[in-house]
């Protein structure tokens, strides 16, 4: 039993060494993460393969005969990197690489690896002077991995070392305050079996220049080359200094208080002011403390204050105050019943011959198809407005048909285009401002139109489309060579809109403003001197500055424009001196824009009129008297009427120096 036992045990043993020596020196090559380093491409009955996305032309293609799949010896060896040669003596391709040699015989159905033959399935033979192999036997002896999807096949072979490559953050490190992250940017990390840092401090202790080193220990064994990383770091970072000076410390009742910030910060990098109690005069007698707020980037913050004195002497009063120093383009209030006892002033008034198309119906919009269409020539403005009444996105365009039989020109002059935004007003305002803007630099586009043809006019009209309640606000100058049909219409989002536009039908005008109208320019005459006494011109109230009338051309429809939207005003106009511009809506909400003497001026988000009783200042003539010209629209979705206000400025105090 004993000697039986003995038998087994010298019988087993050297399986179970063998056993060990495998399992302890064989790499895991198909672990979970691992990426090979080549993968090389075969297509079936084609010359070519890739390796790693890059294709390369094959001495012949790879075929299938009889179930095994074969490929020319010298583009697999050309593609791994191997050299091959023939062996006269033996007949044999011989090929040589990674320490091993392969050689291989035609009518053979076997290879030698480094003189051991391996038998494999199929035989190698020869085409037009081209040794062919089974892939699955190079396969087998390249250690390559080999998979089959249709008509290719895919050779996998090499194991990418894990590298030590990392990233440092943030880029801003400054010392004793900055916590450093540094991030893993090692290829193949899950090969990391160990690694090693150098100089990788969370927080840097000094300001200077640092080398951060990591290397790593992969699963083949070894380590890495090692990879540095040069960190720059500042020193500490200083807190902003608030600091601000008055003109004086001393001032009247309202007299204005002239601030100067001289905030500093170590790398100039305030981004963060508040100020409490800064206000530009003060209207009763104290003591008044004045704080500034500074931070900077990094979030440090400093704070001082001052405290000015105000006596009971008079400079202003507060509508003095207002009324000289409010910035142009800010608000301030008013009693409105005042307004209604100023001058109201005469005036005469012509249109021009140029044409006005208004799209403003439907104006809430629950369906795709045409808003507006007309066939015009020559000189034109068109304004668009509509918002989305419906949850599915949908997109406006503005399209030109030319219907004539020669080729003609479409001239896009000044646009103005605002939204998509929920508040119609703002986008009334916002593009009758970019509208003004454009004016002024004069940029056309021209659009080029054969006989029949049809284009977009201004395709970023439709480049975002409108959700829910969304508003779209245009203004447009054209001018056609001849009769040009120029149709505004509305799509689902995803559609070809030139595509859609033939099937489009013309929808239902609501209560709003849809048609075509003569007279897109209006020019005030007024005789008299402005500014005399408080004087107002009162314009869009349907009765000294009536409403145009034209018609829906889709319809046949008479229309009336009901508030002049999208007319352009113009007035020369003789302003005494010292004289204050502002503009008084009567209607409600109003955002409308006015260019003064060439400077555009908006009643802009903070000064957007919301009642009678607020006034938005548009310009002040110096000492002398002036001829001011203006050029005013009311914005999309603002209300009427509205004056134009010429009010008296107060008499300077001559002890005073103002800006």
């Amino acid at each position: 039993m004993m000697k039986a036992t003995a038998r087994l045990f010298k019988r087993v043993l050297p399986v179970l060494l063998m056993l060990t020596l495998l399992l302890t020196s064989v790499p895991p090559v198909h672990a979970v993460g691992i990426v090979p380093e080549y993968i090389l491409t075969l297509y079936v009955n084609q010359a070519k393969v890739s390796l790693n996305g890059t294709t390369f032309s094959s001495a012949l293609p790879t075929v299938v005969q009889s179930g095994v799949t074969y490929a020319p010896l010298k583009t697999l060896t050309a593609r791994y990197g191997y050299s091959i040669r023939f062996d006269g003596t033996s007949k044999e391709a011989v090929v040589t690489g990674e320490g091993k040699e392969l050689r291989f015989k035609t009518g053979t159905s076997a290879y030698r690896l480094n003189g051991t033959p391996v038998a494999f399935t199929g035989k190698v033979y020869e085409k037009s002077g081209v040794t062919m192999i089974p892939v699955r036997a190079w396969a087998q002896a390249t250690g390559s991995t080999l998979t089959a999807s249709g008509k290719t096949l895919t050779l996998a072979w090499g194991q990418k070392k894990a590298t030590a490559e990392f990233e440092v953050s943030p880029k801003e490190i400054y010392a004793t305050q900055t916590a450093v992250t540094y991030t893993s940017k090692s290829v193949n990390p899950s090969r990391i079996l160990d690694e090693e840092w150098m100089g990788n401090e969370t927080i840097f202790p000094e300001a200077g220049t640092y080398t951060v080193t990591h290397s790593v220990y992969d699963i083949t064994g070894g380590w890495s080359a090692p990879y540095s990383v040069t960190v720059q770091v500042k020193p500490p970072n200083e807190a902003p200094h608030a600091y601000f000076e008055t003109d004086k410390t001393t001032y009247k009742i309202g007299e204005p208080i002239f601030l100067t910030d001289m905030s500093t910060d170590d790398e100039d990098a305030i981004t963060k002011t508040e100020w409490t109690n800064n206000e530009p005069a003060f209207f009763a007698a104290g003591d008044y403390t004045i704080s500034l707020r500074v931070e900077d980037k990094h979030g440090f913050s400093s704070d001082y204050s001052r405290t000015i004195t105000v006596t009971s002497d008079v400079m202003y009063t507060k509508d003095e105050f207002n009324l000289m120093f409010t910035p142009v383009g800010k608000k301030f209030d008013i009693v409105g019943s005042t307004v209604l006892k100023m001058t109201d002033v005469p005036y005469q008034y012509s249109d021009t011959e140029r044409v006005l198309m208004i799209s403003d119906s439907p104006e809430r919009l629950t369906q795709p198809g045409i808003l507006y269409s007309d066939s015009q020539e020559g000189n034109l403005s068109m304004f668009i407005y509509h918002e989305s009444a419906v949850q599915q996105p949908l997109r406006i365009f503005l399209a030109a048909t030319n219907e004539g039989k020669t080729t003609e020109i479409v001239t896009l002059g000044a646009t103005g285009k605002a939204g998509p935004n929920p508040v119609g007003a703002y986008t009334g305002k916002v593009a009758a401002a970019r509208y003004f803007e454009n004016r002024l630099t004069g940029t056309e586009t021209e659009t080029v139109l054969k006989p029949g043809e049809t284009k977009l006019i201004m395709p970023s009209i439709g480049s975002v489309a409108l959700n829910y309640k969304d508003v779209l606000s245009i203004h447009a100058d054209l001018h056609t060579t001849s009769p040009i049909r120029l149709t505004a219409f509305v799509v689902k989002d995803g559609d070809d809109p030139l595509l859609t536009l033939p099937t489009l039908k013309p929808l239902d005008r609501d209560g709003h403003v849809r048609g075509t109208f003569m007279g897109a320019d209006r020019t005030f005459y007024v005789k008299q001197t402005l500014g005399e006494q408080a004087d107002r011109i009162l314009y869009g109230d349907n009765k000294r500055d009536p409403y145009m009338f034209g018609a829906d051309m889709l319809t046949g429809r008479t229309e009336n424009s009901g508030g002049n939207y999208g007319i352009l005003y113009r007035a020369t106009l003789k302003v005494k001196a010292n004289t204050m511009i502002a503009i008084n809506a009567r209607g409600g909400l109003f955002a409308g824009v006015t260019e003064v003497n060439g400077k555009v001026v908006s009643v802009t988000d903070e000064s957007m009129l919301t009642n009678p009783n607020q006034v938005c200042v548009l310009y002040r003539t110096g000492n002398e008297d002036e001829t001011v010209e203006m050029t005013f629209m009311t914005g999309l979705g603002s209300n009427l009427p509205v004056n134009l206000l010429f009010l008296p400025l107060p008499s300077r105090d001559p002890a005073k120096v103002y800006p």
